[in-house]
């Protein structure tokens, strides 16, 4: 059932008087994994009137050779260092991207997907950090944001003739501490929102009944970026949770899509009503993820309108940012580093990540950045180490009294 924003935020409100008491803790985290570059000059590209086609194939080879070269097998270790370190209960993440490759004529050697600058493009973030965990952790529930199948892929070419095809997927993941109780939320059963596939346990948003951005490729596939929202039930020392994870859109997705920054409100909108017609019979409702959305970040002004930003949404709506209530000092800024990860000192500069709870948490305890030190850079730690994503990770130990 279609509600409008304002109904959405003023039932919200109400969720905070809904949620039960308890004497437990529970330890989350938050990390955007990263891609390894920015994906818009290919999306620009592909879209250029008249088209180009020795543009286009240049900037994939470009997007691969830098996500190649941001060594995203290193980076996984790091991510999974820092989960196993803090033994979170819950992590939720986001941009965990998939990159494979498939020659489609013959193939010199060096070249396509075997060319040395690009070949390590080739990972599957997702699968490497459950390895990279051995076992620890187990996923319970994922959304696809973008997926690009193969054989019907993106095609390149390293030397003008050998041609490959590149599939993608861009995932947001809910990772649980072996043994902790947990199942995923059958989110499009439970509240009829757009399904995710290929697990059908997430959704990917509405926008309003707009639809995701889509963008036509020279081979005529049209790819839509959209984004979820997923949640799975956890019961951690004897208390249960509903923890969902999102990654909402970028404020200007591509640079040539002004209307994406509205798309974030109805993303929050959609995301809040959500939670509250999917609002637990019992325990309590935490939501983390890559929201773009700074506390700082002024009102969104389009089409000679002016909305609130999905930080006042939720701020509003009857969410906690428990960053608020940390009794340390501190920013808080999760976001960004360099594009290409290489900066020597960390460069993050506004706090998107975050961790709401409904109601409010009678204690937060030991809330910290994740990543974002020298030491947390992949070997050797100073000018020729990377950070292990453009985004620190958030993590939190919350207590309901």
């Amino acid at each position: 059932m279609r509600r409008t924003l304002t109904t959405i935020i003023a039932a919200a409100s109400l969720l905070g008087a809904a949620s039960l008491a308890c004497a437990a803790d529970i330890d989350v985290m938050t990390q955007n994994q990263y891609f390894g570059t920015n994906l818009a000059p290919v999306l620009k590209a592909a879209t250029a009137q008249p088209f180009d086609p020795a543009a286009f194939n240049a900037a994939v080879v470009s997007a691969l050779t830098k996500i190649a070269a941001s060594r995203p097998a290193e980076r996984v270790k790091m991510h999974a260092a820092n989960i196993a370190q803090r033994n979170p209960d819950v992590v939720g993440l986001q941009e965990v991207h998939k990159f494979v490759c498939m020659p489609i004529t013959p193939q010199v050697a060096d070249q396509g997907c075997e060319h040395p600058s690009l070949k390590a493009a080739f990972t599957d973030h997702l699968a490497d950090t459950l390895l990279a965990l051995d076992g620890r952790y187990v996923e319970v529930a994922r959304v696809t944001n973008l997926r690009i199948d193969l054989p019907q892929g993106i095609p390149f070419s390293t030397d003008g003739f050998s041609l490959a095809m590149v599939g993608l997927a861009d995932r947001d993941a809910i990772l649980v501490r072996a043994g902790v109780a947990t199942k995923a939320v059958n989110l499009p059963a439970l509240i009829g929102c757009r399904e995710s596939s290929p697990l059908g346990q997430g959704c990917n948003f509405d926008n309003g009944g707009f639809g995701p951005p889509t963008f036509t490729f020279p081979t005529g596939q049209k790819i839509a970026v959209e984004r979820g929202y997923l949640a799975v039930d956890a019961k951690v020392r004897g208390q249960d949770y509903r923890v969902f994870n999102t990654h909402l859109e970028e404020r200007l997705l591509v640079g040539l899509l002004p209307e994406t920054r509205l798309l974030q409100v109805f993303q929050a909108g959609e995301l809040i009503g959500a939670a509250m017609n999917a609002f637990p019979a019992k325990g309590e409702l935490i939501v983390v993820g890559d929201f773009n959305s700074d506390p700082t970040d002024p009102l969104i002004e389009f089409g000679g309108a002016t909305y609130p930003t999905p930080y006042m949404i939720f701020a509003n709506g009857g969410f906690t940012d428990t960053w608020t209530m940390r009794p340390q000092p501190g920013t808080g800024f999760s976001c960004c580093q360099a594009e290409d990860l290489s900066n020597r000192t960390s460069a993050l500069f506004e706090r998107i990540d975050l961790i709401w709870s409904v109601g409010r948490p009678s204690r937060v305890v030991d809330m910290k950045l994740l990543g974002n030190t020298m030491g947390d850079k992949t070997r050797p730690p100073g000018n020729g180490g990377l950070w292990p994503s453009d985004h620190a990770a958030v993590a939190a130990k919350l207590f309901f009294d």
